[in-house]
């Protein structure tokens, strides 16, 4: 058999310029917004896309349901519901109106404390590169150009998206501010060698894991989730600095951008429990955001989505089994070959 991609059909590849075609007119139209107008225009597309979208209503409530319980009411998991759809909104027209961003508009769009910014400083000095681990929470479109033109321009993971002009669109919006975007096949190997030369690489970590291509059990609000390794396997191997980097929605329409302290990488010789340990650490810091700002989180996404025993139990209604996965050493030993690497998230 060929392994030549099939053709896509008339009505497909019509589907797929029409799709590019919106994108562009957005990307045309949305740096004309103000910042303010943005927001409310996001706010608006949100509220819909809560009252329209059943599928994803139904998955963030009982997303919501698993990590909360009984510990917020209906009416105050509907409202979370309602701003998490508005705040993916407000990122997602965030990314078109970034081209706005350059180095002398920054400062009046993106704040920072100078403190922690010298921080990011200090642990870029050191030479063998920062990994930014980060999440769908807040503006995290937004926050990876900001990065860039902060002075630490980034390597960013990006899927293949089945649309092949939508991933033309979305590697231009996301390469702005001199990041280098990549797409997910070989990730691994390309992430390696950017740190290996001192660069800086931006990993969404809160992403299920493909099983056929290796992940990790860890804890997620007390229920186990398929995840990734990468960002402690490429510390370990590298040295290179774990950074925490979020970027919080302020009312007036500006970001501002945190980087947290620095996650250490556990080193006790037992290499797949320090995997464990240092990973545990990036997604709990991600808990712990969203206990306090459960709002800002992605949570219509099937987080949820693998389980490691054939009975359901409490898990959701939209989970499945998994019986057999690589072991999570296997992302740190092939990382030199590896295909599996988080990526950053299409619509």
């Amino acid at each position: 058999m060929s392994d030549r991609p099939k053709t896509p059909s008339l009505w497909k590849r019509f589907r797929y310029r029409l799709e590019a075609l919106v994108l562009e007119v957005l990307a045309a139209t949305v740096p004309l917004l103000s910042r303010k107008m943005l927001v409310r225009v996001a706010n608006a597309i949100g509220w819909i896309a809560f009252h329209v979208a059943v599928n994803e209503r139904r998955i963030a409530l009982t997303n919501l349901d698993i990590a909360f319980g009984s510990t917020k009411s209906m009416e105050e998991k509907r409202r979370i519901a309602r701003s998490a759809f508005q705040n993916f909104a407000r990122s997602f027209l965030g990314l078109f109106w970034a081209k706005r961003l350059t180095p002398q508009t920054l400062d009046q769009l993106v704040e920072i404390d100078p403190e922690n910014l010298r921080m990011v400083q200090a642990a870029q000095a050191r030479g063998k590169g920062i990994i930014f681990v980060t999440y769908h929470f807040g503006e995290w479109e937004t926050l990876g150009v900001a990065t860039a033109l902060f002075g630490f321009p980034l390597t960013i993971v990006m899927e293949q998206l089945r649309n092949p002009h939508l991933t033309l669109i979305f590697e231009r919006l996301r390469g702005h501010g001199v990041n280098q975007i990549i797409l997910q096949r070989h990730a691994m190997t390309k992430l390696l060698k950017t740190l290996k030369r001192g660069g800086n690489v931006a990993l969404l970590i809160d992403l299920n894991a493909v099983p056929s291509r290796g992940g990790i059990w860890l804890d997620f609000f007390g229920k186990p989730v398929f995840g990734f390794s990468g960002a402690a396997a490429l510390a370990r191997h590298t040295g290179a600095a774990i950074l925490t980097a979020v970027g919080y929605p302020l009312p007036d329409g500006r970001v501002r951008a945190v980087y947290g302290s620095e996650i250490s990488c556990a080193n006790t010789g037992n290499e797949e429990a320090d995997l464990r340990v240092t990973s545990q650490q990036c997604l709990g810091y991600c808990e712990e955001l969203i206990r306090r700002e459960p709002e800002r989180w992605l949570w219509f996404y099937r987080r949820w989505k693998f389980r490691s025993t054939a009975e359901p139990g409490d898990f959701p209604y939209y989970s499945r089994w998994i019986e057999e996965v690589r072991p999570a050493r296997a992302q740190t030993t092939e990382a030199t070959q590896s295909t599996s690497a988080p990526q950053q998230s299409g619509p």
